[in-house]
C-alpha cells in the first residue's frame, strides 16, 4: 500500500463528509491508499458523519477513541497506517483532486523522508484567499535538500499537513506528536532536523479552510502560553541531539525556538494583546531563556535581555510604520 491519510477529528460534523469525499478522486486505485478517520471522542454527530461518508469502502477505516486531543489522535492514526507514506488531513480542510498518485510518484522515484506540498487558505465557498504562507513558498525550490538545510531558513512552514512523511523514517526515528497544544510548532522541527532527504511539489495540494470559530480563528492572548511546553520540549530534544553528538541539529533547534518566541513577542506587542512580558516570564521560568538566533541583531538582544525594553521598541517602531 503506498498512501496512508490520517484524519483527527474532533466535532467537526459539518465539514467531514467533504474532508472524506476529497480523498476519494485521488489518481490510485483505492486497493493503494487508505484512510483513517479517527474521532477523538466528539460529542456531535461527527462519528456518524464520518461513517456515513465513508460509504462502507474498503479503504476507508473508521475508528473513535476517548478524548485525547490533536497531537495523540494523529498518533493514533499513525500507529494504524499500513501504507508507505502518512498524509496528514485535519476535518475541516479537504484535499485536491488527483494528487495522491503523484505524491506517491515523487516520493518513490526521490526516495524522500519527507515532501512539502502547497497549501491554499480558501473560505467557506472554497474560494481562494491570501495567507501568510504565500510569502514563504518562493523560498522553496524542488531539488532534494537535508532537512537540516530547510530547518536553517527563516522562513519556514511549521505546519504538520503541509508535509507527507515517509512512515518508516517515522517509525525508525520514533517520530510521534507530543500531548500538547501547539504540536505542529514541536513536530515539525525535530522532524525536519532527523530528515536526510526533503523535497517540495509546488503543486497546489491542501486546501486550508479559514473558519471563524476555528483554533486558529478564535484567538485568545491567553493561549499563546501554551506554546511553553512546546518550546520547552523543543530544547529538551536540542539537548539530546547535543549528547548524540549532532552539534549542528541541536543549534539549529535552539535557533528555531529563538526565532519561534521571537515572533510570537513581537506579534503579541503589534497586536497590543498585552501578554508579552508574561510569556517572556514564564519562558525564562522553563529554562527556554536565554534564545539562540541565527545571526545577531539588535531585536534579538532586545528580546534577550529585557522585557521591557523589547516592547518599547515595538510599541515605537508600530507608531512609526
Amino acid at each position: 500500500m503506498k498512501i496512508s491519510v490520517v484524519i483527527p477529528l474532533y466535532n467537526l460534523e459539518e465539514y467531514i463528509c467533504k474532508c472524506i469525499e476529497s480523498t476519494f478522486d485521488q489518481g490510485l486505485p483505492p486497493e493503494e491508499y487508505e484512510v483513517l478517520v479517527v474521532d477523538d471522542g466528539s460529542t456531535d454527530g461527527s462519528y456518524a458523519a464520518a461513517c456515513r461518508a465513508a460509504g462502507g469502502r474498503a479503504n476507508v477505516h473508521v475508528f473513535t477513541k476517548p478524548n485525547e486531543g490533536l497531537g495523540l489522535t494523529r498518533n493514533y492514526g499513525t500507529d494504524r497506517a499500513s501504507g508507505r507514506y502518512v498524509v496528514y488531513l485535519d476535518a475541516d480542510d479537504y484535499l485536491e483532486p488527483g494528487k495522491l498518485g503523484r505524491i506517491a510518484e515523487v516520493m518513490e522515484r526521490e526516495a524522500l523522508d519527507m515532501l512539502c506540498i502547497r497549501l491554499q487558505a480558501v473560505d467557506e465557498a472554497g474560494n481562494p484567499l491570501p495567507y501568510w504562507s504565500d510569502r514563504i513558498y518562493p523560498y522553496y525550490d524542488t531539488r532534494v535538500r537535508s532537512g537540516k538545510e530547510l530547518l536553517g531558513q527563516p522562513n519556514l512552514m511549521p505546519m504538520v499537513p503541509v508535509y507527507v512523511y515517509d512512515r518508516r523514517f517515522l517509525n525508525d526515528n520514533s517520530l510521534r506528536m507530543k500531548p500538547i497544544w501547539h504540536e505542529d510548532e514541536e513536530f515539525t522541527p525535530r522532524a525536519l532536523c532527523l530528515a536526510r532527504r526533503i523535497g517540495y511539489l509546488p503543486d497546489r495540494f491542501y486546501n486550508y479552510l479559514q473558519r471563524a470559530n476555528s483554533f486558529m480563528g478564535d484567538y485568545k492572548p491567553e493561549k499563546v502560553f501554551n506554546t511553553v511546553p512546546a518550546m520547552l520540549s523543543l530544547a529538551e530534544f536540542a539537548e539530546e541531539r547535543e549528547k548524540e553528538g549532532d552539534a549542528e541539529g541541536a543549534q539549529l533547534i535552539r535557533q528555531r525556538i529563538g526565532l519561534t518566541v521571537f515572533l510570537l513577542c513581537k506579534r503579541s506587542v503589534r497586536r497590543r494583546y498585552g501578554n508579552t512580558r508574561e510569556l517572556i516570564r514564564r519562558l525564562r521560568e522553563a529554562g527556554v531563556f536565554p534564545l539562540a538566533f541565527p545571526r545577531r541583531k539588535f531585536r534579538y538582544m532586545l528580546l534577550n535581555r529585557s522585557a521591557s525594553l523589547f516592547i518599547l521598541y515595538y510599541r515605537l517602531h508600530r507608531r512609526q510604520r
